[in-house]
């Protein structure tokens, strides 16, 4: 796991501030959670960290890289979400009904590994090894939320980001 820096973060939409001048660290390992009522700006947050939002202010480091900078000096910086080595688990999955369980695991893998051993080792790891030929609608509610947990671990993330992430787990 790697370390994640926020330094100065802030993020508005229109006339509402979801996050401002947020500093965090998290260290390597450690775990947090983040709480407050809804439209606070916690998938907001989370959103930035793995690239999805581009930050107004502040810059967002995992490890040694520069994810995101603006008003950074004379540089604005984004890396995107395919290339931060950041894992999600979204609020609502984002399971694609027309793939496998396994291809939606493998969906985020390089093609020559998406029916591959990394596949098969994150359904172990959450509990689904023999459901990876079935269509994700035909899983419970928190089959599929192990479905998207699966997905977001196999490509082995230095950081991994869970929006609500006991929503409906079994």
């Amino acid at each position: 796991m790697s370390h994640v820096r926020i330094r100065g973060l802030s993020k508005s939409f229109g006339d509402v501030t979801a996050v401002r001048e947020l500093n965090l660290d998290i260290e390597p390992g450690e775990l947090l959670a983040v709480l407050g009522p809804s439209g606070c700006g916690k998938t907001t947050l989370l959103r930035t960290i793995a690239g999805f939002e581009q930050p107004d202010a502040g810059e967002v480091r995992v490890g040694d890289r520069l994810l995101s900078a603006r008003n950074n000096g004379d540089r604005d910086v984004h890396v995107p979400p395919e290339r931060r080595r950041v894992g999600m688990v979204f609020q609502d999955w984002a399971l694609f009904p027309h793939l496998t369980v396994a291809q939606n695991v493998g969906y985020g893998l390089p093609r020559t590994e998406r029916q591959g051993p990394r596949v098969a080792a994150a359904l172990d790891m959450v509990g689904l090894d023999r459901l990876g030929d079935r269509q994700p609608g035909t899983l419970s509610g928190g089959q599929q939320q192990r479905v998207a947990l699966a997905r977001a671990l196999a490509p082995q993330p230095g950081v991994l980001l869970l929006d609500e992430p006991f929503s409906s787990l079994d």
